[in-house]
């Protein structure tokens, strides 16, 4: 007989029922345990709040979309100006220059390793690789011949390319600020962060020429929107054992790749992707560290004990001979890697020192390390059989970027100064200045844990370079979008606190819009238009490169073959473009007239002139912008020449008029000439 008594069914009418079976609920008791059914009014209340929270949703997504666009149209239109510039403009896009052609002829001997700068190389030659072949397709050009020579035929087309990727990743680099803004802050703090950033007039004027650093800066962007993702979908998680997917070592690869493009990224990125990690509240604080992170260290320290050794042997039997500067640099280099390891065991070993090693290295900490290392690695791999160029740029650097005039100063007059210079690049208007103020204190009051890491790091830049080094606006832009964020962040909390008050209150709804909106516009009409000013800066060097191409053919034609023409800085031209490849070991075809005449550059200084006799083309009408002193190692200031004033110099030919001007002059360096001094 088939049992009625299971759960869920009930028996038929009239028959027993099992004794052992519950009582059956009855009617009231079903009402009282089952939720109250609201009015039928109050669910059609429900349900449109819904309705109207997912068309606020789609509303402000569009309301997103449609201010980027609007952000991007206004700033491009000013900065697609620099793509139509003479090719020959600076010789900060030859060394680029230089080397993609490098790698488009399959040689990977980079030379230049400054930036470092080789993603982006590597990035522009593929993009050019994939141009040669559509282009030839289209226009078959017979005389262009392999994909070198079609380049030095089509430089216009080649430095186009070159400098279009600088813009691409500018306008990147705002649409992913706005990304993390958003998550961070809300939508008022995104737009008020873009803004600035947009505006900043050195960072739209570094963005209209052949540069990296809003290609790093769109890396750190990514690897800080990949740390907030992981956190948000499972912060447990990022001590887990680590796989190819894992985003903690994803963020640090990113931050790593940002440092193969430009160097010090890595001072304005790692430290904040590790203070965003452990500061945010939901990061577990690990006990102890997970059994793959013991079984890595026992291979990984002892190898960072011993490469720190052979580092600092090396530097100190090799290095400091020819590069004593490196040779300094990387023995404390050693040191630091060589006592890492042993301090990292001792204080793991004692129970009171242990959680204080924890914290610092834990183990999402040393996944985003283990990524940090893969990435610059892998985007800058030429670095492993051309170390020989890498160290020489940083011995370079650290021994003649100095300004030599600072150094005589007290050090409070040099510190004084030397923050007022930067902060004058970071905040060149009043309204900025007080954005940047008013955050400061308000995040020390609220001690806003998520806004600290960005205050800190921003911070932090002021002591992130010796105080001597040569101060150049350049400097500050890997750290901007930090330095947008905290100063978005008082409309960001006007707006929150006004949201939160005007909910459930249909009338005030709108009040936190139009607040918002209204400081928007108070910031936006006290801001520099920083794209318009690089767009002026593009007009005007086109007419001083249109001056040097005019004083180009009157060299041409009326000096003798095989006479010796000095170029300035901002002289340059063709010839010393063809001169400076040549001299990176750069194939170039055969040129017209470049074998006839001596291009060499010359920086300024008399010792650069001595012995010979020629020409030298100066720019400016004054020494101030015919020589650009921050690029001469100039501890006697003597030894710079003012071309307009000494008497060794006799005008010869000069073109247009104003700072734009362009002058030839003839001088004879030669011994017995009687004009060395």
């Amino acid at each position: 007989m088939p049992r009625n008594d299971r759960p869920g069914k009930s028996a038929p009418p009239g028959a027993a029922r099992n004794p052992n079976s519950p009582e059956p609920p009855s009617a009231a008791s079903v009402q009282a345990e089952s939720p109250a059914r609201p009015p039928k009014g109050e669910a059609g209340f429900l349900d449109r709040t819904i309705a109207r929270l997912g068309g606020a949703q789609r509303y402000s997504t569009a309301a997103s979309v449609l201010f980027l666009a609007l952000l991007l149209t206004y700033s491009l239109k000013d900065l697609l100006v620099s793509l139509s510039r003479s090719w020959f403009f600076s010789s900060d896009e030859y060394v680029f220059a230089a080397e993609v052609i490098r790698f488009l002829n399959l040689d990977f001997h980079q030379r230049y390793f400054d930036m470092p700068g080789t993603p982006y190389m590597l990035l522009t030659a593929i993009l050019w690789a994939v141009f040669y072949p559509v282009q030839t397709w289209f226009r078959p050009d017979p005389a262009s011949g392999s994909i070198v020579a079609f380049t030095y035929n089509h430089l216009d087309w080649f430095f186009t390319v070159l400098r279009f990727g600088t813009i691409f990743f500018y306008a990147l680099s705002l649409v992913l600020l706005f990304l993390l803004v958003k998550r961070l802050l809300n939508g008022a703090g995104a737009c008020v962060a873009c803004l600035l950033l947009a505006m900043s007039p050195i960072y739209a004027g570094y963005s209209s020429f052949c540069r990296v650093e809003s290609m790093a800066i769109c890396l750190a962007l990514s690897a800080l929107l990949i740390a907030y993702r992981a956190m948000e979908k499972d912060a447990r998680g990022l001590g887990a054992r680590p796989t190819w997917r894992d985003p903690m070592i994803w963020a640090g690869f990113l931050v790593g790749a940002a440092a193969a493009a430009r160097l010090h990224s890595v001072a304005a990125s790692a430290p904040l992707l590790w203070l965003v990690v452990h500061l945010d509240e939901r990061t577990p604080r690990a006990v102890d560290y997970p059994r793959w992170a013991l079984r890595a260290a026992a291979f990984q320290l002892p190898a960072m004990f011993l490469g720190g050794i052979v580092c600092y042997w090396e530097a100190v039997r090799r290095v400091v001979i020819v590069l004593p500067h490196a040779a300094a640099l990387f023995s404390k280099a050693g040191i630091a890697c060589a006592v890492a390891p042993v301090a990292a065991v001792l204080l793991y070993r004692f129970e009171r020192t242990r959680p204080f090693l924890l914290r610092v290295a834990s183990p999402a900490a040393i996944k985003m390390a283990l990524g940090c290392v893969g990435g610059f690695l892998l985007a800058n791999c030429t670095v492993l059989w051309q170390y020989n160029y890498f160290v020489g740029s940083i011995d370079m650097y650290s021994g003649t970027y100095i300004d030599w005039q600072r150094t005589t100063w007290p050090l409070w007059t040099n510190i004084r100064w030397y923050v007022a210079f930067y902060l004058k690049v970071f905040a060149p208007d009043s309204i900025v200045l007080i954005l940047l103020a008013v955050s400061i204190a308000w995040i020390a009051i609220s001690r806003d844990r998520r806004l600290l890491p960005y205050l800190v790091v921003f911070l932090a830049f002021f002591v992130s370079k010796p105080i001597n080094l040569i101060a150049a606006p350049h400097h500050t832009l890997l750290w901007l979008p930090w330095f947008a964020v905290i100063c978005a962040f008082p409309v960001a909390r006007i707006y929150s606190i006004l949201a939160a008050r005007a909910a459930g209150h249909r009338g005030l709804q709108l009040v936190p819009v139009a607040v918002a909106a209204a400081l928007f516009a108070v910031i936006a009409t006290h801001l520099t238009n920083g794209p318009r000013e690089a767009a002026a800066q593009v007009r005007g060097t086109e007419e001083r490169l249109q001056n040097i191409s005019k004083a180009t053919d009157w060299i041409e034609h009326q000096t003798p073959l095989g006479v010796t023409v000095a170029m300035s800085y901002f002289c340059y031209n063709p010839d010393v473009f063809y001169t400076w490849m040549k001299s990176m070991a750069v194939p170039v075809p055969g040129v017209a007239g470049l074998e006839r005449r001596r291009f060499f550059v010359w920086e300024g200084d008399r010792q650069g002139l001595r012995g010979f006799a020629g020409y030298v083309c100066g720019t400016g009408g004054s020494a101030a912008a015919a020589v650009d002193r921050r690029r001469l190692n100039v501890k006697d200031p003597n030894g710079v020449l003012d071309l307009y004033s000494d008497p060794d110099f006799e005008r010869v030919a000069s073109f247009g008029s104003g700072p734009n001007e362009v002058d030839l002059f003839r001088f004879d360096y030669r011994p017995g000439a009687g004009r060395v001094h």
